[in-house]
């Protein structure tokens, strides 16, 4: 039966007609109630009640309309419409009363009888909406196949998903049963569904109703539980879906349209970072902020995240210009119109100059960068031009036009590098370091963490496309570790970080000016690998291949340089990386001559010079790079080698590997376990 009442031309004309005729039938039962069946003649329909009639049935339609009650859509009647009825019941029965109370000789009805009938008026017209609304939910079901669901949880999330499922019927779904890990549900029911058990339960309880689809209602779940749910759900046939998280949820509300698939972020992600929400408004709202990369993976999250923060004018720079479309197209969907887009390179130094000329930009975001390893090595030249001459131009054109804040994204790869990418990030951070020595005006930061998780760059969507294609997984080395956070995480800290730039010390020389996200516990790739084939392999037999380690790759990445350590900040997720005072010569710190090699550099990249003269230059510029063939280990160490007639010692960095073939160790960890420096508190990254 279709919503009659709703669909009338004139439905609210028709309410007020049905409340009319309601509220006489309950004054006048009322007044048989008060009198056992039998009215006094002068009290009667045909008496004094004949005057009062119109009057509660006026006062009850006026009050109606006064709360909105004939706003109300009939089939969408819930307990805040019925609290409206509720007051408009009140009010009609408080006027009544006084009207009565006002005109005590005429007695026109008893007092009980307002009463009485002022209660009946609104169980009725409620009553009335709820007959239609139930009546809606059970005659509009769809003629297709019904699919069983069970939904996981029992608390908010599962209460609406089961409220939306029964009020939308067309929705084709019907909730079979729902289970909890709190034991004393079990038996109780929500909305009518009941609670049949735990999540261990879900295997029979799948196979003994026929459930086609499972639905994860916890958006507040840790990783650690939803690879515990994931584990066992995936016993059984049925698809399996998930609600975002709480932080995802549009405007914080579960909903059945915002179930999707189970990603692997849901089983490696942490728990959400608490951040400074007042701070970063107070930061953004009103400035014009520019980013740069701003199409990429961190820079198209940091430009929604700032984007709902209201910044003055939000600027948007990339040089690819299909991704920046895209995220026009995302920004314009989301209602934002301050923003403008850009498509140029960061390396031509008059574009960025007319840029910072036109639009005066207070704060500078810079992720533009050139990220994939293997094609860096291949590509020295390109990998200076963009990532070291870009981030010199974008930095010191932000200290001549005065900007507030620059904020520079960097890597772990930067740290100890081995590999040119790393290489060109890390003398970026030196840049970063150089002009916040000499350009007090402005505050400059480098940002440095891991892998996020579903980036273009990751090993995630890599793994997707050899896990749909049957495989096989290909792994450089089943030892290999990485760590990981995802997009949003890292860029929330970002902008945490941003807030917490002042805080750094002006013209420092142990102050690396490098802010360093807590990534937690690294991950293997191969457990990574193992958890997405059963997460998305349909349960098939998906093999792993080993490849071997490429050129410039590490087995295991770390937070900090040698030569540099841990100092905390008021965010117990974001450290300072400094100098350790106690190193002299630092290998961490800016080395003498680093103008003149950073312009040698950058001329040698300009005019295509061999690759191993671009490395060279790159080595003078950043002492702990030192390039590798896939060695797997990769951090520059320090070793001391007398000064005859000084009794004093030099440092000097050398490569792992040349280390290890000098003292005939063939084990990375026996030189890190041997060696005090890798388990002293000047190096904390052997142990994070």
């Amino acid at each position: 039966m279709y919503r009659l009442i709703d669909r009338l031309p004139h439905r609210r004309a028709t309410l007020v007609l049905a409340d009319g005729l309601l509220v006489f039938a309950a004054y006048y039962c009322a007044l048989l109630l008060r009198f056992d069946g039998t009215v006094p003649p002068d009290l009667g329909i045909f008496g004094s009640f004949q005057a009062f009639l119109p009057i509660a049935i006026t006062v009850h339609l006026g009050a109606n309309w006064g709360e909105g009650v004939y706003r109300i859509v009939t089939r969408f009647l819930g307990v805040g419409q019925a609290l409206r009825m509720a007051k408009s019941g009140l009010f009609a029965m408080t006027f009544l009363l006084m009207v009565v109370l006002a005109l005590p000789g005429s007695r026109i009805a008893p007092i009980s009888v307002v009463l009485i009938g002022a209660l009946l008026s609104v169980v009725a017209m409620a009553g009335y909406r709820l007959y239609w609304r139930v009546l809606v939910e059970h005659t509009d079901a769809p003629g297709g196949e019904t699919r069983n669901l069970l939904v996981v949880g029992a608390g908010a999330a599962a209460s609406a998903v089961v409220s939306e499922v029964h009020r939308n019927p067309s929705i084709g779904a019907k909730i079979v049963a729902l289970v909890d890990d709190n034991r004393r549900l079990k038996g109780m029911r929500l909305r009518d569904v009941p609670v049949m058990g735990t999540v261990d339960d879900v295997p029979s309880l799948v196979e003994r109703h026929g459930i086609d689809e499972i639905l994860i209602a916890i958006p507040s779940a840790e990783a650690a539980d939803m690879a515990r749910i994931h584990e066992i759900c995936s016993r059984t046939s049925a698809k399996l879906k998930t609600l975002p998280s709480l932080g995802d949820l549009v405007n914080g509300e579960a909903s059945l349209a915002d179930a999707r698939e189970l990603r692997i972020e849901d089983l490696l992600g942490r728990p959400k970072a608490e951040i400074d929400v007042e701070a970063i408004a107070e930061f953004i709202r009103g400035r014009r902020v520019l980013i740069t990369g701003a199409a990429g993976s961190i820079g198209s999250e940091l430009s929604r995240q700032i984007s709902a923060f209201h910044p003055a004018q939000l600027v948007l720079v990339d040089k690819d210009e299909s991704a920046l479309y895209q995220l026009h197209e995302d920004l314009r969907k989301l209602g934002d119109s301050s923003y403008s887009v850009h498509p140029m390179s960061v390396s031509v130094r008059h574009k960025v100059e007319w840029l910072f000329a036109r639009v005066r930009p207070e704060v500078v975001f810079h992720a533009a960068a050139y990220k994939h390893v293997p094609l860096m090595e291949m590509n020295p030249d390109e990998a200076v031009i963009t990532n070291v001459k870009g981030t010199a131009i974008l930095a010191e054109t932000a200290a001549a036009y005065g900007v507030e804040r620059f904020i520079n994204i960097s890597t772990d790869k930067a740290v100890d590098p081995v590999n040119v990418m790393g290489a060109t990030k890390r003398i970026g951070e030196m840049i970063v370091r150089r002009m916040s020595l000499h350009h007090p005006g402005t505050r400059f930061a480098s940002v440095r963490f891991g892998n996020v998780l579903g980036s273009r760059g990751s090993v995630i969507p890599i793994f997707r496309r050899q896990i749909e294609g049957g495989g096989p997984v290909t792994i450089t080395h089943p030892e290999m570790t990485r760590y990981f956070m995802t997009i949003e995480e890292a860029v929330r800290l970002v902008l945490q970080a941003a807030t917490l730039a002042e805080t750094l010390p002006h013209r420092d020389r142990n102050s690396t000016g490098v802010f360093v996200l807590e990534m937690g516990e690294p991950v293997t790739i191969l457990s990574l690998a193992e958890q997405m084939i059963g997460l998305l392999g349909k349960g098939r037999d998906i093999a792993i291949e080993f490849t071997g380690l490429r050129p410039g790759e590490k087995l295991e990445e770390h937070l900090v340089c040698c030569g540099e350590a841990f100092a905390h900040t008021e965010h117990p997720l974001i450290n300072v990386a400094t100098l350790d005072d106690g190193l002299r010569p630092n290998p961490s710190d800016l080395p003498g001559n680093f103008d003149g090699n950073l312009r040698e550099l950058i001329h040698l990249a300009e005019i295509n010079a061999d690759s191993d003269k671009i490395r060279a230059a790159m080595m003078r510029c950043a002492p702990t790079y030192h390039a590798q063939n896939g060695n797997g280990n990769g951090r520059a160490e320090l070793r001391e080698f007398p000064v005859p007639g000084t009794g004093g010692v030099v440092h000097q960095l050398e490569a792992a590997d040349q280390r290890r073939r000098d003292a005939g160790i063939d084990d990375v960890g026996q030189i890190e376990r041997s060696d005090p420096r890798f388990n002293s508190s000047s190096y904390p990254a052997a142990t994070h």
